[in-house]
């Protein structure tokens, strides 16, 4: 399929059809399908617009979530020996990515379909973000580009889902993506710190683990934040506030010397103040001259944020970087995984967990039963479970 242009800005979300909907049940089971005849029947629909899409595929998981419950004890139970024992909880080791579900619309749906979910980014007001278009596509690399810029509903209206969810028996492990976002002013450290005490103390009740993230590539207020000191506060603040929880930050990619060094340096810091670990990577900030052509003439924005295949070798760096750097730290591995050859790659640099948002957006969840049951049978051919992998890579991890 062509590159998805530049589309223009719609906010109603369309309906589909009997034939729409089979299709669609149809590309859940089946990747290349729903790459091949799904995603252009929505694009289509929503005229060319990809946040649209989006909007309209998460309004279909949650109004379909108590069908794909069903559904799932027979399409998408994972393979025995995927499963790993996590803090004390017997999961499948793969799940969803911050800006899948930004507002906790889809959780019961996703429950069935993935081992955690990391819902979020979760701030406190309701934000639009930046003027669309903010959104493009690029089909032939698989890649997405994104200056948004935060837009969310909010934090009253994720805690209303995340309540929701919970009584209506929602079991999955939920670590949500979480950050305070001063815009501007002089205080943007303190005022980072007050919103997050606010948010952890609004979202723990229901939530398992926090991950912060301070590495939006499209929010310059964040680079304040991006300091060893800072780090450290923050880690302490959420050891403090959240003490049961899983406590994790989230990474950007790096490629030079002197970023890794810088890196490296920040992940000290957070375990240092009482930090679990990190989820890597993040989006790659990348500048408007380096856009396809295509997108430059269109796009209000002095850069834009740079997501799947294009991250492969980012986040295997990393990974390994931080697990030979620090072997007890729990790993969060994301960025272009498309196969159960790089889901295999990131389990054998030392990853823990492993999830995606991109690849979801090409693929749909079918993927997700695609990679799971080739690397199940990759796994079965050497004669090991994916726990044994994990602890021939991370020796050290502590889990219980």
């Amino acid at each position: 399929m062509a590159d998805q242009k530049t589309a223009p800005v719609q906010n109603k979300i369309p309906r589909a059809g009997p034939i729409q909907n089979l299709m669609m049940l149809r590309g859940a089971l089946n990747p290349d399908y729903f790459n091949s005849s799904v995603r252009p029947m929505l694009y289509k629909l929503c005229r060319g617009d990809p946040e649209l899409v989006h909007d309209f595929m998460l309004n279909m998981l949650d109004k379909h979530g108590q069908s794909i419950r069903a559904l799932s004890k027979y399409f998408f139970k994972p393979p025995e020996n995927l499963r790993i024992n996590f803090r004390g909880v017997s999961m499948l080791p793969f799940g969803t990515a911050a800006g899948m579900d930004k507002n906790c619309d889809a959780l019961l749906a996703f429950e069935n379909i993935f081992g955690f979910q990391e819902p979020g980014t979760i701030i406190l007001p309701v934000r639009e973000g930046n003027k669309r278009v903010r959104v493009a596509v690029l089909d032939d690399e698989k890649d997405l580009l994104n200056a948004q810029g935060f837009p969310s509903k909010g934090i009253s209206h994720s805690v209303q889902n995340l309540n929701s969810y919970r009584q209506l028996g929602g079991k999955s492990q939920i670590f949500a993506s979480i950050c305070g976002l001063p815009i501007s002013g002089d205080n943007i450290i303190e005022t980072s710190m007050e919103e997050m005490k606010t948010l952890m103390a609004v979202l723990k009740h229901d939530v398992n683990g926090f991950v912060w993230n301070p590495f939006s590539p499209n929010t310059d207020a964040l680079k304040v934040l991006r300091e060893p000191t800072t780090f450290r506060e923050t880690s302490l603040l959420m050891a403090k506030m959240a003490p049961d929880h899983l406590r994790l930050v989230k990474l950007g990619p790096y490629s030079t010397t002197e970023e890794r060094i810088k890196a490296m340096a920040l992940v000290a810091s957070f375990l240092e103040g009482g930090g679990h670990g990190v989820v890597t990577t993040n989006t790659r900030m990348i500048t408007k001259d380096k856009l396809p052509p295509w997108i430059q003439q269109n796009w209000g924005y002095p850069s834009a944020g740079r997501s799947g295949r294009y991250l492969q070798d980012y986040r295997l760096r990393s990974i390994r970087d931080i697990r030979s750097n620090f072997p007890e730290a729990i790993i969060v591995g994301t960025g272009g995984i498309y196969t159960a050859i790089d889901a295999y790659a990131s389990f054998q640099a030392g990853a823990n967990l492993l999830e995606g948002y991109t690849p979801y957006t090409f693929f749909g969840a079918g993927l997700l039963r695609e990679i799971t049951q080739r690397l199940s049978q990759k796994l079965k051919r050497q004669g090991i479970t994916l726990s044994q992998l994990q602890k021939l890579a991370s020796p050290k991890v502590r889990l219980e």
